[in-house]
């Protein structure tokens, strides 16, 4: 499982315009709302995570595609 920087992932899951903040992408992390990693003080988000879907259910679908290819 890959990490990515957050302000990548946040370009990847939200529109334009629209992304939040690393700020609260760190509070995500801690709190578990997304998965991911603070090294070194830089937040990274695992790259199988979805924005709006809880870590359990990415991390399933994540698993189901590794299957199937």
């Amino acid at each position: 499982m890959k990490l990515m920087k957050a302000k990548r992932w946040a370009d990847r899951e939200f529109a334009s315009g629209s992304q939040p903040d690393l700020k609260t992408m760190k509070k995500w992390v801690e709190s578990g709302e997304i998965a991911g990693k603070i090294i070194g003080g830089t937040v990274y988000v695992y790259e199988y995570q979805l924005a709006g879907l809880s870590i359990s259910t990415t991390k399933t679908v994540h698993q189901l595609l590794a299957e199937s290819s």
